[in-house]
């Protein structure tokens, strides 16, 4: 409980008082005591006076022995009222006689107090006096008086009494005192004391307080209103301060504001420029991967199969890249996505061997490829990020190596052993190349940072690669480092935590002791070879270049060797032959035909191509321990494996497509995969069909006249929720990049698919939401009669003409849309007559919008004609009505609209100049 604190008029008050009874009290003790010792001065005065007087009466009688003499002279003691008490002792003494209201004397004192003081008196209420009985000059006896001091109280309480008037009359002028000076000086204090508690509640600084006479009160209230002065000149200095803060701010939100929309309408301007660059590049790209698709499809010896599949890889890296560019906005907002879908980390080692293969044999560098026996067949992860880390590390890594190798390498670090068991890959790059200082290993990953100032000079680059790579192996939840010394070459590596969805395969073992002889170039390739027969358990010897090799086919069982050493064998070797026992295996590089004339010969037994795969090399020895290698069959022409393109149950199909063009590609293709085809020209045709007839499946395209795919996919869902219908797939197609258009995930679509597509792309599509027939195959093009005797580079007779560099037509899209073709229908014909035809009316269609002035329907008209164009590989007219297009949509000026469609329609009238020419090309090679 707090204690309760005193005001301080209560302590002055207080003081008064204190003062007045304490000064009271004193002067009243003073007369107390002074009282007390006169009374006593004066009693033992009047005792020593009254004994001596009565000590002379009784001498003569004390000394004659007479007590009744004696009792009679003390008899007139009664006389005095005070006396209580009178003894005689004799000298030895003994009481002689004794008066008195006591039959004895009683002790007078209690030892504490001097005998007659003025406490002893108080204290005991009586005095005494005591002297001697003289009978001439002899003491005969001693005389005691014994008298009381009662009075001496009455005395003091008369004293008390009056001190205590005086005490009430003192206070009472006190008090009026104290009154007097408290409103002299509390008043002024608690004026003071409202005006600050005002100030406490109300937070006005502006109040003052009153000044006051007293000098030391006005001091204070002085000071107090000094301090509010300077409170409020600190508060309106923050004031104003707050008031020029806000407009600072306010000012500077703007310019941040300002900044922000710039900033974002550059990074959209940004993304439409990457968005349109690579929907650009990916038209004749397209063609390029057309057509090593087809000719990876065709009939083709081995080697020849090789120049197809290595056109297809390097088309995919392209696109690949150009997708990479994308992905440079998307790393800066966090936005990239990961992809997890199988992978076969084999299969992205080789892809990566093989794409750098020739550019590592053109600076005489050996690349090689080594996959550890523990690695898992298959992971889940993205193969695309993957093979863009590993293309990347190999490119740095040909980049900065002159002469030695160049080593790929994927291993199984930790966990994996079973399927669905989390694992952790570690790919790596060595290189012999010139090294790095150790004190630079660790600013290479940054953005625009290289391992010396002179390496772009040098080798050019912009120093971003190796971030970018540190970025998506981060994302991939990985770690990039590197181990290098300057001048001994450097080993890149990361790894990447992911899942096995199929464990590494037994590795087949020979069952009695094999030996095998390498003698092949590079100083890498021989030692990964010899890696893989290490593990198969054949004990390999490596023949150093320009070493005697003879004593070492002696004891052989098979043999690995180059063209090179197979040709001096036959020079060197007697015997012939017939009696040559190993099995001999030529390995040789991606267009050497030396080993055709060794396999006609039956110098070598089998082929195998440079660069050495991990799966290849296995099955080759599998071949070896089985007796059954290739000889000569290994350059028969073979069919090509054909891929398992599915072949679908008949399905209903919708397909909606403003281009007349699109519409009979779509048809051909969707006829090959066995499905039930219905076209629609535009969004509302394919929603009243939708309306009236049930379909399996919807391909929409997105940028349609009168009702785009969106609006069309966005009333299809609208419809199937207010009538219970089942959700139909619905697939958005178009010629831009999903990095752009990514508003088909947001109104229902379910997939999406980029024009022009390939068979394979559409097939693998639908297969994700339609049912295909088990073990069934699509039905195959119809190729030309003398296609299966042709030889393999036998020239195709709508080849274009090599002198002319930018075409009207691009005949390899024309190719790829007669792969989709069933049956003998000639479907590039067909689609040429239709694009003769519509194309005619969308130019119409065009100008009328150019002359209305309505930049929406100049945009619509422009794509319209440029889809048409692209579909049938009018590139140069496409190009044309693109750039319309995007000026359009840019709001452009009707001027600068009408100046680009004066280049289309010239683009246009070369178009169908070139047209009738090309048609009738198709019409002969038809028949």
């Amino acid at each position: 409980m707090s204690k309760r604190t005193q005001t301080l008029r209560g302590r002055l008050t207080s003081l008064v008082i204190v003062a007045i009874f304490g000064a009271v009290a004193i002067a009243t003790a003073s007369s107390v005591w002074r009282e007390t010792a006169q009374f006593g001065a004066g009693k033992r005065a009047e005792l020593d006076a009254s004994a001596h007087i009565f000590a002379s009466t009784i001498a003569e009688p004390v000394a004659m022995n007479d007590k009744a003499a004696t009792l009679g002279a003390l008899r007139a003691i009664s006389y005095l009222p005070t006396i209580e008490h009178v003894r005689i002792n004799r000298e030895d003494g003994a009481v002689f006689v004794e008066l008195g209201s006591t039959a004895e004397i009683r002790e007078t004192g209690n030892g504490l107090f001097q005998e007659n003081s003025p406490l002893s008196m108080l204290s005991s209420g009586t005095a005494s006096a005591t002297v001697p009985v003289r009978y001439g000059d002899e003491t005969v006896a001693t005389l005691t008086l014994n008298a009381s001091t009662g009075s001496l109280w009455e005395r003091i309480g008369t004293l008390l009494y009056d001190a205590l008037v005086a005490a009430i009359f003192a206070g009472g002028i006190g008090m009026l005192i104290a009154m007097k000076m408290q409103r002299a000086i509390t008043d002024p204090i608690q004026r003071l004391g409202l005006v600050m508690g005002h100030v406490r509640e109300s937070g006005d600084f502006s109040v003052r307080a009153d000044p006051v006479e007293d000098e030391e009160t006005n001091q204070l209230v002085e000071t107090f209103n000094t301090m509010l002065d300077h409170i409020q000149e600190r508060d309106s200095k923050l004031q104003a301060h707050q008031r020029n803060l806000e407009k600072t701010v306010e000012l500077r939100t703007r310019e941040m504001r300002a900044a922000k929309d710039a900033a974002e309408a550059a990074n959209v301007a940004k993304s439409d420029f990457l968005a349109t660059m690579s929907h650009e590049i990916r038209t004749p790209m397209n063609g390029m991967l057309a057509m090593a698709d087809l000719l990876s499809k065709a009939r083709l010896a081995p080697r020849h199969k090789r120049y197809a599949e290595v056109i297809a890889k390097s088309g995919q890296s392209l696109l690949a890249i150009i997708n990479d560019i994308l992905d440079f906005s998307k790393i800066e907002a966090g936005k990239l996505q990961l992809e997890k879908i199988p992978v076969r980390p084999a299969d992205i080692v080789d892809d990566v061997v093989g794409l750098f293969w020739e550019r590592a044999a053109s600076k005489n560098i050996d690349l090689a490829a080594y996959v550890a026996a523990n690695t898992p067949e298959e992971i889940e992860g993205d193969p695309v990020r993957i093979s863009q880390v590993l293309s990347n590390l190999v490119n740095n890594a040909l980049k900065f190596t002159d002469h030695g190798h160049v080593v790929v390498g994927v291993a199984l670090k930790s966990g994996g052993r079973a399927q669905d068991e989390a694992c952790t890959l570690e790919f790596s790059v060595t290189d012999t190349g010139v090294g790095i200082d150790k004190d630079k290993q660790a600013t290479i990953f940054e953005a625009f940072s290289q391992g010396d100032q002179t390496t772009t000079r040098r080798f050019g680059g912009t120093g971003l690669g190796l971030a970018i790579c540190r970025r998506l192996v981060e994302a991939m939840n990985g770690k990039i480092g590197v181990k290098s010394r300057p001048g001994k070459g450097a080993r890149f590596f990361f790894s990447t935590t992911t899942k096995t969805l199929a464990a590494a395969k037994p590795v087949r073992q020979v069952r009695d002791e094999k030996r095998a002889v390498i003698a092949i170039e590079g100083d890498a390739t021989p030692k990964m070879l010899a890696h893989y027969l290490r593990e198969t358990g054949v004990i390999p010897h490596i023949v150093e270049e320009g070493a005697q090799f003879g004593p070492h086919i002696a004891c052989a069982d098979m043999i690995f060797a180059s063209p090179a050493f197979y040709h001096v064998y036959q020079k060197t070797i007697s015997e012939g032959k017939a009696q040559w026992v190993p099995a001999r295996v030529c390995i040789c590089e991606l267009g050497d035909v030396a080993p055709d004339a060794l396999v006609e010969d039956g110098v070598v037994e089998d082929i195998l191509l440079a660069p050495l795969s991990r799966r290849e090399v296995m099955e080759q020895v599998g071949r070896i321990i089985d007796g059954r290698l290739r000889g000569k069959t290994a350059l028969a022409t073979t069919e090509t494996a054909q891929p398992d393109r599915l072949c679908f149950r008949g399905q209903r199909v919708l397909a909606a497509d403003d281009s007349a063009v699109n519409r009979e590609v779509v048809k051909e293709a969707l006829a090959r995969l066995n499905l039930d085809v219905t076209l629609a020209g535009d969004g509302r045709e394919a929603l009243a069909l939708v309306k009236s007839e049930p379909f399996d499946l919807i391909l929409m395209d997105c940028s349609m006249p009168k009702m785009d795919g969106f609006e069309a996919t966005q009333a299809i869902r609208s419809l199937e929720e207010r009538t219970g219908r089942a959700r139909v797939p619905i697939i958005a197609l178009t010629a831009h990049v999903a990095g752009k258009d990514a508003a088909w995930r947001e109104v229902g679509m379910d997939e999406y698919l980029t024009k022009p597509f390939t068979l394979d792309s559409l097939s693998g599509v639908i297969a994700q939401y339609l049912e295909a027939d088990a073990g069934g195959r699509a039905p195959e093009a119809d190729a030309p009669a003398d296609e299966e005797d042709a030889p393999a580079d036998h020239e195709d007779p709508i080849a274009p003409e090599p002198e002319e560099d930018n075409p009207v037509f691009d005949r390899t899209v024309l190719e790829q849309i007669a792969v989709m073709q069933s049956g003998a229908a000639n479907l590039p014909l067909r689609a040429l007559a239709i694009f003769e035809e519509h194309s005619r009316e969308a130019i119409r269609t065009l100008a009328n919008a150019l002359k209305t002035g309505d930049n929406e329907a100049v945009a619509q008209a422009a794509h319209a004609l440029k889809s048409m164009s692209v579909n049938v590989g009018a590139r140069r007219l496409g190009a044309a009505c693109g750039e319309i297009e995007r000026e359009a949509r840019n709001g452009a000026a009707k001027a600068a609209l009408s100046a680009l469609c004066k280049q289309a329609a010239a683009e246009f009238r070369e178009t169908h100049r070139a047209l009738p020419a090309l048609m009738q090309e198709f019409k002969q090679s038809a028949a």
